[in-house]
């Protein structure tokens, strides 16, 4: 038996994908390096199809919301070696999609985006955001050590300013 090699060369793939969400909006990034990509959005739908750079490998993907969306508000961005998308929900909801699909069986191509996701009720306001250099910085402050009150004569003789065996002092 052998097996057709332009036949395997020809066959699309689908490209690994990540995404997140909002309450508004969903993330999803196409991991390909392509040059011309071709994209349709409907409002329950994303069809892509692409070369990938350099290899010329053929991607495909056919992908069903979970929910509707708006395929006016899409917004994309083709960048060094992925594919941004920003996509607007049709409508802004209180809870988030349980995942991106329609179908409940996990692709092995659709990995969540940890970059971008935040937990589901976590405010979206920067004031309420906590930034961690200023929480360390803040712990920083409060734990520091005051040496002041310290002086020469409180201080009694240390180990280390013994003289040491065998050496003199000149």
């Amino acid at each position: 038996m052998t097996k057709d090699v332009n036949m395997s060369s020809e066959a699309a793939v689908p490209p690994s994908a990540v995404w997140a969400q909002r309450s508004d909006v969903i993330f999803l990034t196409l991991n390909v390096e392509c040059s011309d990509p071709v994209f349709k959005f409907t409002e329950d739908t994303m069809v892509f199809s692409g070369v990938g750079k350099p290899e010329g490998k053929k991607y495909e993907l056919n992908v069903e919301f979970y929910s509707k969306i708006n395929p006016d508000k899409v917004v994309s961005k083709n960048i060094k070696r992925c594919i941004e998308f920003v996509i607007a929900k049709a409508e802004p909801q209180e809870t988030y999609w349980p995942r991106l699909l329609k179908e409940k069986t996990k692709p092995h191509w659709l990995k969540v985006d940890f970059n971008r996701w935040e937990d589901e009720g976590s405010n979206d306001e920067e004031t309420d955001r906590m930034d961690l250099m200023d929480m360390l910085s803040a712990n920083q402050n409060s734990n520091k050590l005051s040496f002041d009150d310290l002086s020469d004569e409180q201080e009694g003789e240390d180990s280390d300013d013994e003289t040491i065996p065998g050496l003199t002092d000149s």
